[in-house]
C-alpha cells in the first residue's frame, strides 16, 4: 500500500471514530440584534481549497488592538463558535478584534474537523489547516491595523489540537497561545480521543515542538482548560499540553528554566448556580510578574467550552456552570506582548 493510500485510510478511521466522541462547543446561530460592534466575513484560498472567516469588531476599536483568533472543534462552524462561547462581549468591553476561522468545503468530509487532529504531520509553516490560518491572520492583522506583537491563538477540541501546531510553526505570529480540551504539539488523536494511550513521550514531543519553531524560536506563554471528566479528549493528554511546553521552553532558558511544580495554586468555585469546582496551577519564570503557564482543571466537567453560553440552544456543547475559559483566556493574553526571545509582561 503506498503512503498516500495508508493516509486516506487512517483520515478515514479517524472521522469514523470522532463521529459521536469529538463534538466541540457549537451552538445553532440565533438572531441577536442586541449585539453591538459589526460582523465582517471573508475567505481565503489555499490551492483548491476555499477557507472562509469571521471576525466580531467592537464599534470602539482602538488604533493598533489586539488580536484574538478563535479555532472551534469538529462538527462547529466559526458562527457557532461565536455564541457559544461569548467572547465578543470581552472583545467590546476590551477593545480587540476576535477572528473566528472555519474550513473549506472539503473540511466536511471529516466532521470540519482540523488536520491538526487527524494528521498532524502534514501540517506545517508551508501546509495544511496551520498555513492556512496563518494566512487569515495575517489578513485581519492588515485589515484591522492590529498591533502584531499581540496576536493571540485560541482553540477549542480538534482547534486546540490545531492550535499547539500553531504556537510551534509560528513563533513570530502569535505571542501566546491557549487550549481548551486538546492535546500537546503534533500528537494527533492517537492516544488522546477516548482511552488515554502514552503514545510518545512529552520529552520527544516538546523537542519537535522547539525544532519546529526554527529559526522563531522564543518562549511561548500558554493557557490551557480541560474538564477532568472529559470522555473524548482525556484529561491526562491536557496536562501534558502545559508539560510539553514548559519542557520546550526550557529548552530555551536552561539553566534557569520553568519548575516543574507550579509556583501558585488556586482553588475555586464558579459564581454560578450549581457551579463547578476548578482549580488553577500557574508556572512562572523565574523573576517574572506574568505567568508563562496556566492549566485551569475544571472538576466534573466532560467536553465541554466552559463557562459558555446558558442559552439552551448551546447547553449541549458548552457548560455554563464552569467558569468562564473566554474571560481567563483574556486575562492571560491581554498582559503579554510578543518579542524576539519570550514575552514582555504588560
Amino acid at each position: 500500500m503506498r503512503v498516500s493510500d495508508r493516509q486516506g485510510t487512517l483520515r478515514l478511521a479517524l472521522i469514523v471514530l470522532l463521529t459521536g466522541l469529538l463534538i466541540a462547543t457549537a451552538a445553532p446561530a440565533t438572531a441577536r440584534p442586541e449585539d453591538p460592534g459589526r460582523i465582517d466575513t471573508g475567505t481565503y484560498t489555499s490551492g483548491a481549497l476555499t477557507y472562509t472567516y469571521e471576525s466580531f469588531v467592537p464599534d470602539d476599536l482602538p488604533a493598533e488592538p489586539a488580536l484574538v483568533v478563535m479555532i472551534h472543534g469538529c462538527k462547529t462552524t466559526a458562527e457557532q463558535q461565536r455564541r457559544a462561547n461569548l467572547l465578543d462581549p470581552i472583545a467590546r468591553r476590551a477593545g480587540f478584534v476576535v477572528l473566528y476561522v472555519d474550513g473549506s468545503p472539503f473540511h466536511l468530509l471529516q466532521q470540519r474537523c482540523w488536520s491538526g487532529l487527524l494528521t498532524p504531520a502534514l501540517e506545517s509553516r508551508t501546509s495544511g489547516d496551520a498555513a492556512a490560518i496563518a494566512a487569515m491572520t495575517r489578513l485581519a492583522i492588515e485589515r484591522y491595523h492590529v498591533d502584531s506583537d499581540r496576536v493571540f491563538a485560541l482553540g477549542m477540541s480538534s482547534g486546540a489540537y490545531e492550535t499547539t501546531l500553531l504556537g510551534a510553526y509560528f513563533p513570530d505570529l502569535f505571542a501566546a497561545i491557549g487550549v481548551h480540551s486538546g492535546a500537546a504539539f503534533d500528537h494527533g488523536a492517537l492516544g488522546c480521543m477516548g482511552p488515554h494511550l502514552p503514545t510518545v513521550p512529552t520529552e520527544q514531543l516538546a523537542a519537535q515542538a522547539l525544532s519546529a519553531e526554527g529559526r522563531y524560536r522564543r518562549v511561548i506563554p500558554v493557557i490551557g482548560f480541560h474538564g477532568d471528566a472529559d470522555p473524548a479528549v482525556p484529561y491526562e493528554c491536557g496536562r501534558q499540553v502545559i508539560e510539553q511546553w514548559r519542557q520546550t521552553d526550557n529548552l530555551l532558558l536552561a539553566p534557569r528554566g520553568i519548575p516543574p511544580q507550579p509556583t501558585s495554586v488556586l482553588e475555586g468555585v464558579a459564581d454560578v448556580p450549581e457551579g463547578h469546582s476548578y482549580t488553577v496551577e500557574t508556572w512562572q519564570q523565574h523573576e517574572s510578574a506574568c505567568p508563562t503557564l496556566q492549566l485551569w482543571t475544571i472538576h466534573g466537567m466532560e467536553h465541554y467550552w466552559s463557562g459558555g453560553s446558558a442559552d439552551p440552544d448551546a447547553a449541549e456543547f458548552t457548560d455554563a456552570r464552569g467558569p468562564s475559559a473566554s474571560r481567563a483566556a483574556w486575562e492571560f493574553f491581554s498582559h503579554i506582548r510578543r518579542t524576539d526571545t519570550g514575552f514582555r509582561c504588560e
